[in-house]
């Protein structure tokens, strides 16, 4: 990735062009990068050439590819969307190496980040190094997210999922037990996997008056929308709570 110098006011305009698009584009899980808009101002060049052509952004977190790709989760041409990895690596590049005092931050640094991937020596690595290793461990997981896990279900077939499915239905009437996280996946309708990765970032700011560390054997607890207090051991769990209720 390249380094362009522009002036603090180019760098305010930008910021304020990404604040636009993000209020007529984003949604709750999608941010606007400085990629993004530097892409967007692109495009625009290229329309005064070419009148018919037209600046677009893409929704769902497509990378940082401006007016590329779709909102289905595939690109332009057939096949799956691939690692977004530039934007991801833009993204952490803005974050601290650490923070000076992390009580009074609002956003994760990356050692905070690299310890939720349990990355190994990110104590003794660099800013630079700490970026490239939560990008190669983020990877891992966005396309292969049962590695940590060590599950390989390659060879199911089809019907080897409908075995499993009807081993969850329960005596009671056949009524099917949904895993946790099924029913919200399915009632916000995206599957786009870049937005759950950007989501994975995100969710800890974006509600943040939701969650707080606590005193007792759970680091943090969580509010719940029912007014009740779910408590969890790690900000992974803090993120799945948060998912699976907002």
């Amino acid at each position: 990735m390249h380094t362009i110098e522009i002036t603090e006011d180019q760098y305010d305009r930008i910021r304020a062009l990404r604040e636009e698009l993000a209020d007529h584009h984003a949604d709750r899980y999608t941010s606007v990068t400085l990629p993004d808009g530097v892409a967007y101002l692109l495009d625009l060049a290229e329309a005064v050439d070419d009148p018919d052509r037209t600046a677009e952004v893409g929704t769902g977190d497509d990378a940082g590819a401006v007016g590329a790709g779709s909102t289905d989760g595939t690109d332009s041409t057939d096949g799956p969307r691939p690692f977004p990895r530039e934007a991801l690596e833009a993204e952490l590049t803005e974050r601290n190496r650490r923070h000076t005092d992390p009580e009074a931050a609002s956003r994760m640094d990356l050692y905070e980040i690299a310890a939720e991937y349990d990355v190994s020596g990110r104590s003794s690595m660099t800013k630079g190094e700490l970026v490239t290793a939560i990008t190669e461990a983020v990877e891992r997981r966005y396309t292969d997210p049962l590695a940590p896990v060590d599950v390989d279900v390659s060879g199911l077939s089809p019907e080897d999922k409908g075995s499993d499915d009807s081993e969850e239905e329960i005596d009671d009437g056949g009524e099917t037990v949904d895993e946790p996280g099924e029913r919200d996946e399915a009632d916000d309708g995206s599957t786009d996997d870049g937005g759950q990765l950007n989501a994975m970032l995100s969710l800890l700011e974006t509600h943040e008056d939701k969650w707080r560390s606590a005193d007792g054997d759970a680091r943090y607890e969580v509010d719940l929308p029912d007014g009740s207090v779910e408590a969890a051991r790690t900000k992974d769990d803090v993120r799945a709570v948060l998912f699976r209720h907002y």
